[in-house]
């Protein structure tokens, strides 16, 4: 089997060297992922707010991260899927826990294979990938490199990343390079979903003021007026709805970027006013961004500073 080779993405100068923040990187090399990954598979990103950052230099990581891609995506039928993860160390979904009595993050590159697979030999260990080299690389920065065979003949590559020591007790993300003029009101009542929402902007570099009901989101809008450039709505909310609200927001935030989020379906939802967008819970962290993304990029056009 022929090996893959190791990419080198460009290196963003943001990063820091020996203390990666591991979701910025997978963002960062995204284009490579999806060129490595070419016509075989669609590629889908799910990243988790809850990773710590790595004592891996970011140029290590974004090679690590395309050379896992191009070798799963050699595993896929036309059609199939290639899933991109982040984990953190508490969280065992897809992919084995971290070994015992260390701590990790994980990175999960995962095939997924749509329709019915034709036989191919089994995976079983990294050399079989023509990745011992990696493997053997990333053993020198203190991480694991495993195979987990899967159903229907999928992999799952996993990344056993060590975790660098934090620079302060909070436990809270670092937070990215701020997005100038990029002010977020977060209107969401439940807090467990306010609070990972709002981590996962800021990590990204965005600066969030939150509300869990209509009064505190008007005390919100009346205190930051204009300077706020996206709501992100509920649209079921205590005592009034999503779409009432931002009506009511309009006049301290009138040219504000609006996206809704529900676990209502968009047939549910109905007509959107005014460009406003709308996104469906459960969502990913590169789902939510990327809106994000999009719609302060539109603020940014229609009110240059």
């Amino acid at each position: 089997m022929s090996s893959v080779a190791l990419v080198s993405p460009p290196h963003s100068a943001q990063l820091e060297e020996n203390c990666t923040d591991l979701n910025q990187v997978v963002a960062h090399a995204e284009k490579s992922i999806l060129r490595v990954a070419r016509h075989y598979a669609t590629v889908q990103f799910s990243l988790s707010p809850n990773v710590s950052r790595i004592a891996v230099p970011a140029m290590e990581i974004e090679k690590l991260i395309v050379a896992l891609c191009g070798a799963a995506s050699l595993r896929i039928h036309a059609g199939g899927r290639l899933l991109v993860e982040t984990r953190g160390m508490n969280e065992a979904q897809g992919a084995l826990p971290s070994p015992p009595g260390q701590a990790r993050a994980r990175l999960i590159v995962r095939t997924e294979q749509l329709g019915r697979p034709e036989p191919r030999p089994t995976v079983r260990s990294c050399s079989d990938l023509g990745l011992g080299e990696l493997q053997r690389a990333l053993e020198c920065l203190g991480g694991q490199l495993e195979v987990v065979p899967l159903a229907d003949q999928d992999i799952a590559l996993v990344a056993h990343l060590p975790i660098a020591a934090p620079s302060n007790s909070s436990g809270r993300m670092p937070i990215a390079a701020a997005h100038a003029a990029c002010l977020i009101l977060l209107v969401e009542d439940e807090p467990q979903v306010q609070a990972v929402t709002a981590r996962i902007l800021r990590s990204f570099g965005y600066s969030v003021i939150t509300a869990h009901n209509e009064r505190t989101a008007l005390a919100q809008a009346e205190q930051h007026g204009s300077a706020i450039a996206l709501v992100v709505s509920d649209l079921v909310l205590p005592g009034v709805s999503g779409k009432d609200l931002v009506r009511r927001l309009r006049i301290p935030c009138a040219q504000a970027r609006v996206l809704y989020i529900s676990g209502y379906s968009p047939e549910h939802v109905g007509t959107l006013a005014d460009g406003a967008c709308f996104l469906r819970k459960p969502f990913t962290a590169q789902e939510l961004v990327g809106m994000v993304r999009e719609l302060t990029a539109q603020h940014a056009a229609q009110c240059p500073a």
